[in-house]
Protein backbone atom coordinates (compact mmCIF):
# COMPACT_ATOMS: atom_id res chain seq x y z
CA UNK A 1 0.00 0.00 0.00
CA UNK A 2 1.11 3.63 -0.99
CA UNK A 3 2.07 5.53 1.83
CA UNK A 4 -0.32 8.00 0.54
CA UNK A 5 -3.16 6.13 0.13
CA UNK A 6 -2.30 4.96 3.72
CA UNK A 7 -2.67 8.29 4.87
CA UNK A 8 -6.02 9.07 2.81
CA UNK A 9 -7.34 6.22 4.53
CA UNK A 10 -6.27 7.16 8.20
CA UNK A 11 -8.02 10.64 7.47
CA UNK A 12 -11.04 9.71 6.28
CA UNK A 13 -11.33 6.64 9.21
CA UNK A 14 -10.57 9.66 12.12
CA UNK A 15 -13.00 11.66 10.37
CA UNK A 16 -15.75 9.03 10.68
CA UNK A 17 -14.54 8.12 14.43
CA UNK A 18 -13.53 11.21 15.51
CA UNK A 19 -17.11 13.07 15.27
CA UNK A 20 -17.92 13.69 11.87
CA UNK A 21 -20.81 11.24 12.84
CA UNK A 22 -22.29 13.39 15.45
CA UNK A 23 -23.07 15.98 12.62
CA UNK A 24 -27.09 16.33 12.08
CA UNK A 25 -28.08 16.73 8.67
CA UNK A 26 -30.59 19.25 8.29
CA UNK A 27 -34.63 18.16 8.77
CA UNK A 28 -36.58 17.94 5.24
CA UNK A 29 -39.16 20.38 5.04
CA UNK A 30 -41.79 17.93 3.68
CA UNK A 31 -44.64 20.09 3.64
CA UNK A 32 -42.94 21.99 0.98
CA UNK A 33 -41.60 19.17 -0.70
CA UNK A 34 -44.62 17.59 -0.65
CA UNK A 35 -45.95 20.79 -2.41
CA UNK A 36 -42.43 21.17 -5.12
CA UNK A 37 -43.61 17.35 -6.18
CA UNK A 38 -47.22 18.12 -6.43
CA UNK A 39 -46.28 21.06 -8.85
CA UNK A 40 -43.89 19.17 -11.15
CA UNK A 41 -46.76 16.17 -11.27
CA UNK A 42 -49.03 18.87 -12.37
CA UNK A 43 -46.70 20.14 -14.77
CA UNK A 44 -45.33 16.48 -16.15
CA UNK A 45 -49.52 15.87 -16.75
CA UNK A 46 -50.25 19.24 -18.44
CA UNK A 47 -47.17 18.63 -20.42
CA UNK A 48 -48.81 15.18 -21.59
CA UNK A 49 -51.90 16.61 -22.43
CA UNK A 50 -50.50 19.24 -24.34
CA UNK A 51 -48.67 16.50 -26.09
CA UNK A 52 -45.43 18.87 -25.52
CA UNK A 53 -42.31 16.09 -25.80
CA UNK A 54 -40.23 18.39 -24.78
CA UNK A 55 -42.32 19.90 -21.57
CA UNK A 56 -42.45 16.06 -20.62
CA UNK A 57 -39.18 14.96 -21.28
CA UNK A 58 -37.94 18.30 -18.27
CA UNK A 59 -39.16 15.64 -15.59
CA UNK A 60 -37.79 13.01 -16.44
CA UNK A 61 -34.84 11.48 -14.80
CA UNK A 62 -31.83 10.04 -16.82
CA UNK A 63 -32.28 6.46 -16.02
CA UNK A 64 -36.33 6.87 -15.74
CA UNK A 65 -38.10 3.49 -15.49
CA UNK A 66 -41.38 3.33 -17.09
CA UNK A 67 -44.19 0.40 -16.43
CA UNK A 68 -47.18 1.07 -18.58
CA UNK A 69 -49.87 -1.31 -19.08
CA UNK A 70 -49.26 -3.57 -21.60
CA UNK A 71 -45.90 -2.95 -22.09
CA UNK A 72 -42.11 -4.43 -20.99
CA UNK A 73 -39.74 -2.14 -19.28
CA UNK A 74 -38.96 1.20 -20.86
CA UNK A 75 -35.77 2.22 -19.59
CA UNK A 76 -33.74 5.53 -20.36
CA UNK A 77 -34.79 8.45 -21.35
CA UNK A 78 -34.36 7.99 -24.89
CA UNK A 79 -36.73 4.69 -24.64
CA UNK A 80 -39.16 6.97 -23.14
CA UNK A 81 -39.23 9.51 -25.22
CA UNK A 82 -39.85 7.31 -28.33
CA UNK A 83 -42.67 5.51 -26.20
CA UNK A 84 -44.44 8.93 -25.41
CA UNK A 85 -43.57 9.80 -29.87
CA UNK A 86 -44.80 6.23 -30.78
CA UNK A 87 -47.26 5.52 -28.43
CA UNK A 88 -48.35 7.42 -25.84
CA UNK A 89 -48.96 10.59 -28.15
CA UNK A 90 -51.22 8.66 -30.59
CA UNK A 91 -53.48 7.53 -28.17
CA UNK A 92 -56.86 9.89 -28.95
CA UNK A 93 -57.11 11.42 -25.66
CA UNK A 94 -58.88 15.07 -25.31
CA UNK A 95 -57.79 15.31 -21.66
CA UNK A 96 -55.54 14.01 -18.88
CA UNK A 97 -55.49 15.06 -15.47
CA UNK A 98 -54.07 13.73 -11.74
CA UNK A 99 -54.28 14.01 -8.34
CA UNK A 100 -51.63 12.85 -5.63
CA UNK A 101 -53.49 11.34 -2.92
CA UNK A 102 -50.46 10.59 -1.40
CA UNK A 103 -46.58 11.56 -1.28
CA UNK A 104 -44.18 10.28 0.80
CA UNK A 105 -40.73 12.17 0.99
CA UNK A 106 -37.69 9.73 2.18
CA UNK A 107 -35.67 11.05 5.34
CA UNK A 108 -33.03 12.20 2.70
CA UNK A 109 -35.28 14.83 1.06
CA UNK A 110 -34.20 13.61 -2.59
CA UNK A 111 -36.65 11.06 -3.37
CA UNK A 112 -40.46 10.31 -2.67
CA UNK A 113 -43.36 8.15 -4.25
CA UNK A 114 -46.47 9.40 -5.48
CA UNK A 115 -49.39 6.94 -4.78
CA UNK A 116 -52.44 9.11 -7.66
CA UNK A 117 -55.26 8.94 -9.07
CA UNK A 118 -55.93 9.57 -12.80
CA UNK A 119 -58.43 10.40 -15.19
CA UNK A 120 -58.23 10.44 -19.27
CA UNK A 121 -60.77 11.60 -21.63
CA UNK A 122 -60.59 9.35 -24.91
CA UNK A 123 -62.40 10.83 -28.26
CA UNK A 124 -63.14 7.68 -30.22
CA UNK A 125 -65.46 7.64 -33.49
CA UNK A 126 -66.67 11.02 -32.18
CA UNK A 127 -67.98 9.47 -28.66
CA UNK A 128 -65.96 10.61 -25.89
CA UNK A 129 -65.20 7.59 -22.82
CA UNK A 130 -63.85 8.60 -19.29
CA UNK A 131 -61.20 5.74 -18.19
CA UNK A 132 -59.88 6.35 -14.50
CA UNK A 133 -57.16 5.00 -13.16
CA UNK A 134 -54.14 4.95 -10.87
CA UNK A 135 -50.09 5.64 -10.81
CA UNK A 136 -47.34 4.77 -8.34
CA UNK A 137 -44.69 6.99 -9.48
CA UNK A 138 -40.89 7.98 -7.46
CA UNK A 139 -39.65 11.63 -7.97
CA UNK A 140 -35.77 12.06 -7.69
CA UNK A 141 -34.20 15.50 -6.76
CA UNK A 142 -31.44 15.69 -9.44
CA UNK A 143 -29.43 19.02 -9.84
CA UNK A 144 -31.96 21.08 -7.83
CA UNK A 145 -35.05 19.86 -9.54
CA UNK A 146 -37.94 17.53 -9.09
CA UNK A 147 -37.69 14.42 -12.49
CA UNK A 148 -39.89 10.81 -12.43
CA UNK A 149 -37.76 8.47 -11.99
CA UNK A 150 -40.17 5.19 -12.11
CA UNK A 151 -43.85 5.00 -12.67
CA UNK A 152 -46.10 2.60 -13.21
CA UNK A 153 -49.79 3.00 -14.35
CA UNK A 154 -53.26 1.45 -14.54
CA UNK A 155 -56.65 1.76 -15.90
CA UNK A 156 -59.39 0.80 -13.17
CA UNK A 157 -61.40 -2.01 -14.07
CA UNK A 158 -65.24 -1.20 -14.14
CA UNK A 159 -67.18 -2.86 -11.37
CA UNK A 160 -70.32 -4.83 -11.80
Amino acid sequence: MSRSFAFALLLAASATLGGCGDIKSSPVDTASTEADISQADAALLRAEEARNLDGVMEYIAPNAVFHPPGFSPIVGREAIRQFYETQWFTLPFVEISGVPESIVVGSSGDFACVDGRSQMVLEISGEKTVADGKYLGVWQKTGGKWKLAAISWSANENTR
